[in-house]
């Protein structure tokens, strides 16, 4: 013992001598010595510890005190010795946690003072150091709630000055803004128990559950599918309130509202908080049975923290509090206990209203009669709250007990007496300006109803102006109470007794949407109250635009009384609705079950009356009849009790109906002589019961005789009583429509539906929307309706009204057609023929569904179907009507003119045929259509001549036009028909059929017209303007000669005579100008301007004064026209294709092919001059010598003026225009065809005129037509033609036959060839060389002489060779020879091993340059001559050298790129050639694209690439025709199979 002490003494020596090494060495083998277990290890720890601060090892030293403390906690040295250490390193977390356990430690030790010292240094600590959390946390130790309170508070106040704690003021101003701590901070002690402090953490705490809360809604919002505002609200709430803060925030509450220095108003609104706290969390937190993540046990204590850096365990009193886990029913039950207590109380604070709305919302009340104490007690507690107003008005209506007359008088001497006034005792307010009766607001009202009240003078029973101010001031409060499901419930039943139903539902719904969140927020079941609801709901529900809303009130009603079957009102009204679905028995049983339960007398005898009312609707009549007069008996019997008080008028009036409706369905005289008295009785009941005028109506207008001008009057006055009674409505609805009083009938009609609910259908609102359709039991009012629009020409609104109609009736045919009537007329034309095809389905033989359905195909431009159905409705009706004849006429007339702008000749004709015909039947039905059908057979005539292109086809129409003229001569007895410079119809007739008979039967047609229609000044400028156009489309025909003058001259009356009576008509100013423009350009360029005046936006104007400028040559003008009527109308196809001409004009060549091609897509080919315009430039690039282009440009072209040929047949030089094209695309037989058309038709035109122009055009088409028939291989045909060819021009001397005797001679020696006749073919190739020679054609010549050479070659023979290359020799002599010869020359030597001839003609080749070569010979035959050399003289590279030089030469040459690629492959080069042509770029010619990918394949497949079998397909698919692609791709599946074999293998 005592060499421990000596130890422990010489450690301490050393220490003071700061010898820390030694003192270190000395404790440590010390402590090792003794053992942790000795009284001085502690001690020894603690310099030891000390030893270690010296030497500045300070983790170290910090072990060593924490080990002395824990052996030896009361050890002062320790402590001291821990916090020196802390200080000087400035650890103060560390610190911090050290001074929470000497806090603990003191507690536990009951050493006040000590305690409170360490709990100062802490407090101090966490004020200078923080952080601000763990500061909150030590203040926490000094509220009332902590248990440190006790033993501070048993200690002295400590010495020095006394800084006060300011307390925050309470409620705060606003809850974001958090209190700061004063600095500095009064002492702990001062501090115990404190109410400043308690309230400035409350307040802290506030801050952060809001801050918190709205942090996490404003996040959550931000998340996508984060939900609404209101769920994620919801779900924040429910996991901040239920959370720490929230627990640790309504504890603060509780413990300011129990701290004894708090003050009144301050304890009540933390009464309210801690309220609207519970309540909060209530209804954010899920139902026990959705709630299955929510626990169910306590939560586990979380294990004890340490403290940070130290091996010393957090203090109890420091550790987080564990609050437990609170569930719905668990917060609900709190806040109804402080809800309760506020009603218990009677606690009137500000914000206490919500508690006690909250216990009078959480009534079940089965009845609308609530605890009238409760509702007494919260006006008196809330004077001036709405909701009191509303019970004050709630019970003068119930006539319940008022609440008290306000005691102001005492709120008054209470202020005097110096106590301040309560906060529900209303100071001075200004009167409002809103006054009703006796100069009374509504406030003042009340008070003075209270006091009457109290004192006995208020009267029992409410007038009806007492009643309406009720009833309007109570709706004024609803609207300052949204969330009262009191009142909702409340005024629902008031507008059910007022029989306000739309604002019943409104209430109802409004009420039964409340009860719901209601139920939802506090998790509990209220029946009582949703029963009466829908109660309310469905009763109000069943006369509201009765049968509209009733599946909706029987739903409700079925619910209400499975759950409740007494109730009476529920069964009352389901049997209501039991009777208006016309289910009698049904109803009779409610009715029955409702006597048989008793009840009030008036319910008891109002179910008596339905019951007899259903005996009577079931046929039971007398059995009905004895119930409804015992309650006629007993009504009348009370009425006469009351004394002048009649309460049940309406009920006794309807009895009194119902008895004589009784009697009249019984039928016999003397029962209908009663009906007709009981309905006076009823009148005399209640004067304004509609029902009764009606059967009364029903009797005047069914007695003999019938009376109707009362029975109208009954009418009209039963529908001014009510719009519901339909019966009365119906009859005058007919009435007014027989008189055409369309704006009364309409009137009816929207009053009917506005009785039954419907109104809004028309206008697009409630009836049209999904869920608002409903069938309408008066389908006849939106029948009605709908004709009433027709009437005004209103088609999609009374489309509309027909659509709801056909709700009620789906089968009504009439309606159906009505109704596809109605949409075809407001442009639905596609909705209307599927409406009336549905017609046509209910009744197929509906003929005014028929002819509606012709009438829209017209409309749509479907003639064809229009003229079945039209065909169909004669067939149906047996006789030809006028309308329908005239209406299949016109569509014959419109289909004919489809059919000829399509290019339909034949099919145009015969409909054209056939409307003159049917027209001719309408003039001979009678004489009021003649105007119309003569319109009709001119128009025909008028298209119908430009259809006819041979005398076959006029003499076919002359048959069916003859019995029209024969008409017309027997019709116009005066001549009124005749025409200057044509004579009359009948002259006509005597004339044999020519081309022009057609179009001159127009003219006479049109010229009859005018005559008919010359009085009527409305439609004869149309009738003298279709004179005159059909005058100038003859006069155009004709050749000139005094006919075509007069037809000039008689054009031009026409339309002068016109623009006498309309010289406002811009149209005949247009015309006037086209009929003028030859004959008077200046007439008609005034013509023009004029109408371009009148109508400036006309593009067919414009455009025909452009082209009056063009053929005046005056480009500028004629170009701004024609830019004028583009801007005009985008898509006039003339304005384009004239712009074009001009762009032709102008040397514009390319420019005028766009515009033509564009106005041939425009006309979509009905303008037929550009189609050959568009063929004619295009087919010009093709005649220059040299040029190189690909032969798709010719397909636009080729169909265009394929067109044009079918329409124009006899246009011989479209016809030769067209062959050379097709013969250009290899379409060898049409070109043929064509041409053989072409030749014959300028065969007939030389044999009738002789001329040498057409002599020397069909010389030149024979001379085509026999290459054509050559390149057809038609040999014999071929020779045929060319000898007839040359028999033409043998002879002539003309310079342009010259050139085409050698081409007739070239072809005949190929054509004699191909026969196989060698001598002839050579003479005739002689004979074109002469023919060549003697005409000095060079060119030519080389020509020939290069075919007799390949043809002399390839027939054999020395002798024959020999001549070949004598010929091509004499071409060489020349001073430039052809490449071609040169070509044909080398090829000879090298076939026939002439070295000295191939040495000169190779060196000739070779002088030539690259680029002339490849100028003159395009297609690459010198080339190929060199190459084919350079091979056999084994030059291999060389020869590939020649080709590619070529290439580069003219690297678009895609046959150049094959033949070098071709060569590459067959070198054994392929991916060489791969590369080649893979930079081929696009190609368009159809032969050199297949070749193309036919060479890729290969050579992709011979350099292993399996993708070349693709590009093997696409050669097939390019030109299906070539028999190389398929042989090609035969071959490349081939090698892929035998791959496949050799890999299986």
């Amino acid at each position: 013992m005592s060499s421990t002490k000596k130890a422990i003494k010489s450690i301490k020596t050393h220490l003071e001598a700061r010898d820390s090494e030694t003192a270190l060495y000395e404790a440590t083998n010390l402590l090792k010595s003794i053992g942790e277990s000795a009284p001085e290890a502690a001690s020894v720890l603690i310099f030891r510890g000390l030893a270690l601060t010296q030497l500045q090892r300070k983790e170290e030293a910090e072990k060593s005190y924490l080990h002395a403390y824990k052996l030896q906690p009361t050890n002062p040295l320790a402590s001291v010795g821990l916090r020196k250490l802390y200080e000087k390193n400035e650890s103060w977390e560390k610190l911090g946690s050290f001074l929470e356990v000497l806090v603990q430690a003191t507690y536990d030790d009951g050493d006040g003072e000590k305690c409170a010292e360490a709990l100062q240094d802490l407090s101090e600590l966490r004020v200078k150091h923080g952080p601000p959390e763990k500061l909150y946390i030590a203040l926490d130790q000094l509220l009332p709630s902590s248990p440190l309170v006790p033993l501070l508070q048993s200690l002295p106040p400590p010495g020095g000055s006394y800084v006060p704690f300011p307390a925050p003021i309470y409620p705060p101003a606003s809850a974001a803004i958090s209190p700061s701590l004063p600095t500095p901070l009064p002492h702990a002690l001062h501090l115990v128990a404190s109410l400043p402090l308690l309230t400035n953490l409350l307040v802290r705490a506030e801050s952060s559950v809001y801050t918190n809360v709205e942090a996490k809604v404003k996040a959550g919002r931000s998340r996508i599918g984060g939900g609404t505002e209101k769920e994620v609200r919801r779900k924040v709430e429910a996991e901040v309130l239920g959370g720490e803060l929230g627990l640790k925030m309504v504890e603060l509450l509780k413990e300011v509202g129990s701290h004894p220095n708090v003050a009144e108003d301050v304890r009540r609104e933390v009464e309210i908080r801690e309220f609207n706290f519970w309540r909060k969390l209530g209804s954010c937190l899920p139902h026990k049975k959705d709630d299955r993540s929510a626990p169910t046990k306590p939560a586990k204590k979380p294990p004890t923290p340490k403290s940070e850096s130290t091996d010393l365990t957090t203090p109890a009193l420091f550790q987080p509090k564990a609050y437990p886990p609170f569930n719905k029913e668990d917060a609900l039950a709190r806040a109804n206990n402080l809800a309760n207590g506020f009603v218990l109380l009677e606690i009137t604070g500000k914000g206490a209203e919500e508690g006690w709305s909250w216990v009078l919302e959480g009534k079940d009340e089965p009845t609308l009669f609530y605890d009238i104490e409760l509702l007494h007690k919260y006006a008196k507690a809330f004077p001036e709250s709405k909701m009191t107003d509303f019970i004050d008005d709630y019970c003068r209506w119930f006539k319940l007990p008022l609440p008290d007359p306000e005691e102001e008088a005492e709120a008054v001497a209470s202020t005097a007496n110096g106590e301040s006034a309560p906060s529900n005792v209303k100071q001075t307010r200004k009167p409002r300006n809103r006054k009703g009766r006796s100069g009374m607001n509504a406030r003042e009202r009340r008070k003075a109803r209270r006091a009457a009240g109290k004192e006995g003078l208020l009267t029992e029973d409410l007038d009806q102006e007492e009643r309406e101010e009720l009833v309007s001031g109570m709706t004024k409060l609803l609207d300052q109470l949204p969330r009262s499901i009191f009142a909702h419930r409340v005024m629902a039943r008031i507008s059910l007794q007022e029989e306000d139903w739309s604002n019943a539902i409104a209430f109802a719904d409004k009420g039964r949407q409340l009860l719901k969140e209601l139920e939802s927020e506090r998790g509990t079941s209220m029946a009582n109250v949703r029963a009466s609801l829908e109660t309310n709901l469905g009763m109000a529900l069943v006369p509201y635009f009765s049968p509209k809303h009733h599946p909706r009130a029987i739903r409700l009603l079925d619910g209400v009384l499975k759950s409740y079957p007494s109730n009476a009102e529920a069964r009352f009204a389901r049997a209501q609705i039991h009777q208006a679905a016309g289910k009698w028995a049904y109803a009779r049983k409610e009715f029955q079950t409702l006597l048989d339960s008793g009840g009030d007398e008036k319910d008891v005898v109002s179910s008596k009356e339905e019951l007899g009312w259903c005996f009577v609707n079931e046929g039971e009549l007398e059995k009905g009849r004895e119930v409804l007069e015992e309650v006629v008996e007993i009504r009348d019997a009370r009425k006469e009790e009351q004394e002048g008080k009649d309460d049940e008028a309406f009920a006794r009036a309807r009895a009194w109906w119902r008895l004589g409706k009784t009697e009249w369905m019984i039928g016999d005289q003397e029962s209908r002589q009663h009906a007709e008295e009981w309905f006076m009785a009823s009148i005399r009941a209640l004067p304004t019961f509609p029902s009764a005028y009606t059967s009364l109506g029903i009797c005047y207008s069914s007695a003999i005789p019938p009376d109707e001008e009362r029975a109208l009057k009954c009418f009209q006055k039963a529908f001014e009583l009510d719009a519901t009674e339909t019966e009365a409505a119906h009859k005058l609805a007919i009435g007014y429509a027989n008189e055409d009083e369309w704006s009364l009938v309409r009137t009816i009609a929207v009053r009917v539906m506005e009785g039954e609910g419907g109104v809004d259908g028309v206008a697009g609102g409630e009836v049209m929307n999904a869920k608002g359709r409903f069938a309408p039991q008066n389908g006849w009012a939106w029948k009605a309706l709908g004709s009433t629009e027709v009437h005004y020409k209103n088609y999609a609104k009374a489309a509309q009204a027909y659509q709801i109609a056909l709700r009620a009736d789906p089968d009504d045919v009439s309606m159906w057609v009505m109704l596809g009537e109605s949409y075809v007329k407001s442009g639905r034309h596609v909705a209307g023929l599927k409406t009336l095809t549905h017609a046509l389905e209910l009744q197929p033989d509906n003929w005014r569904a028929l002819y509606n359905i012709g009438d829209t195909q017209a409309q749509l431009g479907v003639f064809d179907k229009a003229i079945e159905a039209y065909e169909m409705v004669i067939v149906l009706t047996g006789t030809k009507e006028v309308g329908v004849t005239a209406a299949l006429a016109q569509a014959n007339l419109s289909l004919g003119r489809q059919s000829a702008s399509g290019g339909f000749r034949q099919r145009s004709r015969n409909a054209l045929h056939s409307a003159i015909h049917l027209a001719t039947e309408v003039l001979r039905d009678g004489r009021s259509h003649r105007a119309w059908a003569w319109k009709t057979i001119g128009d025909a005539a008028f298209v119908l001549s430009n259809e006819e292109s041979s005398l076959d086809e006029a003499l076919a129409s002359s048959e069916v036009i003859q019995p029209v003229l024969q008409y017309l001569v027997e019709d116009d007895t005066d001549r009124r028909s005749q025409v200057v410079g044509l004579g009359h119809a009948a002259n006509l007739l005597q004339t044999s059929p020519d081309l022009e008979y057609t179009l001159k039967t127009s003219i006479f047609a049109f010229a009859y017209r005018a005559y008919l229609l010359k009085n009527e000044p409305r439609v004869a400028d149309p009738a003298l303007y279709d004179l005159a156009s059909s005058l100038h489309s003859l006069a155009l025909r004709l050749s000139d000669g005094e006919t075509k003058i007069s037809c000039l001259k008689a054009a031009i009356s026409a339309i002068r005579l016109a623009l006498e009576r309309d010289a406002g008509d811009e149209r005949l100013w247009n015309a006037l100008g086209v009929i003028c423009g030859t004959a008077g350009p200046q007439i008609a360029q005034h013509a023009f301007v004029v109408s371009l005046e009148l109508y400036s936006k006309d593009p067919v104007v414009w455009s025909n004064l452009a082209y009056l400028y063009l053929r005046l040559d005056d480009h500028e003008l004629a170009n701004q026209c024609f830019l004028k009527a583009q801007i005009t109308d985008p898509d006039y196809a003339p304005a384009w294709f004239g712009q074009g001409m001009l762009a032709e004009k102008n040397g514009e060549k390319d420019n005028a092919k766009a515009l033509y091609s564009h106005s041939v897509t425009l006309s979509a080919g009905s303008l037929l001059e550009a189609d050959l315009a568009l063929a004619i430039t295009t087919f010009e690039k093709f005649l220059i010598p040299g040029v190189q282009i690909e032969t798709h440009l010719l397909h636009q072209p080729a169909f265009a003026l394929r067109h044009y040929c079918h329409q124009r047949p006899n246009d011989f030089a479209a016809a030769h225009l067209y062959a050379l094209i097709c013969e250009r695309l290899g379409l060898a037989d049409e070109a043929a065809t064509t041409l053989e058309r072409a030749a014959g038709l300028l065969e007939e035109e030389f044999e009738r005129t002789e001329s040498d122009d057409i002599e020397t055009k069909y010389a030149i088409a024979l001379c085509n037509l026999g290459r054509l028939q050559l390149a057809a291989k038609k040999y014999q045909p071929s020779l045929e033609t060319l000898n007839n060819c040359w028999e033409l021009i043998s002879e002539t001397t003309d310079g342009t036959i010259a050139a085409l005797k050698i081409q007739c001679k070239l072809l005949q020696g190929l054509t004699y060839y191909w026969l196989g006749q060698i001598d002839e073919s050579l003479e005739a190739f002689q004979g074109s060389l002469d023919e060549a020679s003697a005409s000095q054609d060079i060119k030519s010549r080389e020509e020939v002489a290069v075919l007799l050479s390949r043809t002399l070659w390839g027939l054999g023979g020395e002798d024959a060779k020999e001549t070949a290359k004598s010929n091509l020799m004499e071409c060489l002599s020349q001073e430039k020879p052809s490449l071609k010869v040169i070509s044909t020359l080398a090829a000879i030597s090298i076939v026939s091993s002439d070295a000295d001839l191939e040495e000169a003609a190779m060196s000739e080749l070779l002088s030539r340059p690259l680029e002339s070569r490849i100028r003159e010979d395009p297609a690459g035959q010198s080339d190929l001559v060199l190459y084919l050399h350079a091979l056999l003289e084994g030059r291999a590279e060389e020869a590939h050298e020649i080709l590619e030089k070529a290439l580069h030469a003219s690297p678009t040459n895609i046959k150049a790129r094959n033949r070098l690629a071709e060569a590459l492959i067959q070198t054994g080069h392929a991916k060489e050639a791969v590369t080649t042509l893979e930079n081929s770029g696009k190609v368009d010619e159809v032969e050199s694209k297949a070749k193309m990918e036919r060479l890729r394949g290969t050579a992709q497949i011979l350099d292993g690439n399996d993708s070349g079998i693709t590009n093997l397909q696409k050669s097939v698919m390019v030109t299906p025709w070539e028999e190389d692609s398929w042989n090609a791709l035969a071959w490349g599946r081939k090698l892929a199979v035998e791959a496949d074999g050799e890999e299986d293998a």
